[in-house]
């Protein structure tokens, strides 16, 4: 890339972020996502000092078991919340999550006894669920333009980043003055701050009536996904991450109380500066990417994850686990940020939402899984055995992976088609359907038409046309 092509580009992102930043409605949206992305970072921690409190030595256990509850919600909640919302006003669902949300986190500082909390986050789970689909769906609308849009996501991403370097540090700074379960009241005043937000706003109906068949979809996407070798890879990289990310997250206030007996504010100051490890990789990472493979980026995110956790075996001291636990942020990021471009470039532009949908179930299966292990190997194995035997499981999860992935790894693959004959809706911008007829125009239209056998190269993805990876 040229000097003069790579200032082209930049001037480019500077205009489309200014452009995003003068729509109004889209600005009050993202503050209402960034002020809830805040409070729920810090309820992460106090969730984790208030296991402690209740539960000690079984923290992470107790941690475990919630944070799967909240994976469960995650994935029954959010396909149905699409169909119940249609019947409602959009801004008033928002608002009216929001403020349950708000009132719910209050009641986590009242908590006395563990299934307490196992309900309390269950409920949240459930409500946030129900928001996220549906905020997503409304930036969706009133950001139209494809690379507006896009724009858009990237802030959204870029907030969800920041929301795990920053929370746990400020999380840090308010232990140093209050008690954690004064947490969820801050907490709580993020989600009534986000319902303000939302309340200033216009936010429009929808635009579609007919509501996308999520299920079919799905289905779609998780047969391509599997049957696509460099994403089956990705499955077992998501394995390495869930269990490193989740023996993380139950595992550091247990460490940090037990282990080390330091305070309530170093449980903060450890998750802040893992997710210091991976902003710092986040930042770097996509000029990186320009320069080396994603599977080389995979594979030092194993070594990190591996190097992290085989040296958390031996029970470090207070500085070496901060260092191995910003190793440790960095590998995950190593992996999750190259996910999405794995994902973009296994499927075709039409079915990237099935593709997508299909990512998120399994990952979120993953941790689904990986949460309650965890929590119970941190009680029952102890923190040192527990730590071996995840970097085992991501050590194994990695070698399958690097045996799955496809060397090399060709986008354009020749294969071969044989004849049939069939009817579904298209059009003729693709090299499948370069058939002539007087009765319909060039935009999307069904009839029953035939393919010829055949035999061709093109950037292969698993679709309606190509059922089957081809066999080398």
């Amino acid at each position: 890339m040229s000097l003069k092509h790579a200032d082209i580009l930049k001037s480019q992102e500077k205009r489309l972020a200014a452009s995003l930043f003068q729509n109004r409605l889209w600005c009050k949206l993202f503050a209402a996502q960034v002020i809830s992305l805040a409070g729920s970072g810090v309820t992460t921690v106090a969730l984790a000092l208030l296991a402690w409190h209740l539960a000690e030595g079984n923290a992470g256990e107790v941690l475990g078991l919630a944070l799967a509850l909240k994976m469960i919600a995650s994935v029954t909640i959010a396909p149905l919340a699409g169909s119940v919302v249609r019947r409602v006003p959009r801004r008033r669902w928002l608002i009216v999550l929001d403020l349950l949300r708000a009132g719910l986190v209050l009641l986590l500082a009242f908590v006395t006894e563990i299934w307490q909390i196992y309900l309390l986050i269950f409920l949240m789970s459930s409500l946030s669920a129900g928001f996220t689909p549906v905020y997503q769906a409304v930036v969706a609308d009133i950001v139209s333009e494809k690379e507006l849009y896009t724009k858009a996501l990237s802030f959204s991403r870029i907030a969800y980043d920041l929301e795990q370097l920053l929370s746990p540090a400020l999380a840090a700074l308010l232990l140093s003055v209050m008690g954690f379960s004064w947490l969820f009241l801050f907490d709580s005043l993020s989600f009534l701050l986000s319902a303000l937000f939302l309340f200033w706003a216009v936010i429009p109906c929808a635009t579609s009536p007919t509501p996308d068949n999520f299920f079919a979809n799905l289905k779609f996407g998780l047969s391509a996904y599997l049957k696509t070798p460099r994403l089956r890879a990705l499955l077992c990289l998501y394995v390495a991450v869930a269990s490193a990310s989740a023996l993380m997250i139950t595992g550091t206030v247990v460490y940090v109380s037990e282990i080390l007996g330091r305070g309530e504010g170093s449980t903060a100051v450890a998750l802040a500066v893992s997710g210091c490890g991976s902003m710092v990789v986040a930042l770097l990472l996509p000029g990186i990417l320009e320069k080396i493979s994603i599977v080389r980026s995979f594979a030092v995110g194993i070594i990190c994850l591996c190097i992290g956790l085989g040296f958390a075996s031996f029970l470090p001291g207070w500085v070496l686990f901060l260092f191995l636990w910003f190793i440790l942020g960095a590998g995950l990021t190593c992996i999750q940020l190259p996910a999405g471009l794995l994902v973009r470039m296994s499927s075709h532009p039409d079915d990237l939402a099935s593709y997508f949908s299909a990512n998120f179930s399994l990952s979120h299966l993953c941790w689904l899984v990986a949460y309650p292990v965890s929590g119970f190997l941190g009680v029952h194995l102890g923190m040192g055995g527990t730590f071996l035997l995840m970097a085992a499981v991501v050590f194994v999860s990695g070698a399958v992976a690097w045996r799955i992935y496809p060397q090399p790894d060709l986008l354009e693959i020749a294969h071969d088609h044989t004849a049939f004959v069939h009817s579904h809706v298209h059009d003729h911008e693709d090299r499948h359907h370069q058939h002539i007829h007087t009765d319909s125009t060039d935009e999307g239209h069904s009839l029953i038409h035939r393919h010829e056998e055949i035999r061709h190269c093109h950037a292969f993805t698993i679709d309606f046309h190509h059922p089957y990876w081809p066999r080398d």
